[in-house]
C-alpha cells in the first residue's frame, strides 16, 4: 500500500497508508482510501500545507547467473 505524507501548516506531519486520496468538495476534507475503496483516514482541508505520495521502494529482483 502507498504512503502519503501530510504536512500541516503548524509544521507537524502525519504518514497515512492509503492507495488514493481525494478532496471531498461537499465537506472540506481529504478522504484516504485503501485498495478496496474503504475509508482509512479523513483529514480536514483547513490547515493542510501539502499531501505527498511517497515513492514505493523497488521490489527485489531475482538474479540468475
Amino acid at each position: 500500500m502507498a504512503q502519503y505524507l501530510v504536512t500541516y501548516t503548524d509544521s507537524s506531519e502525519q504518514h497515512i497508508p492509503a492507495e488514493r486520496v481525494y478532496c471531498d468538495t461537499d465537506h472540506p476534507q481529504y478522504v484516504f482510501h485503501d485498495g478496496d475503496h474503504n475509508t482509512v483516514a479523513l483529514t480536514p482541508c483547513r490547515g493542510v500545507l501539502s499531501i505527498v505520495r511517497m515513492p514505493q521502494p523497488d521490489t527485489a529482483k531475482a538474479v540468475t547467473g
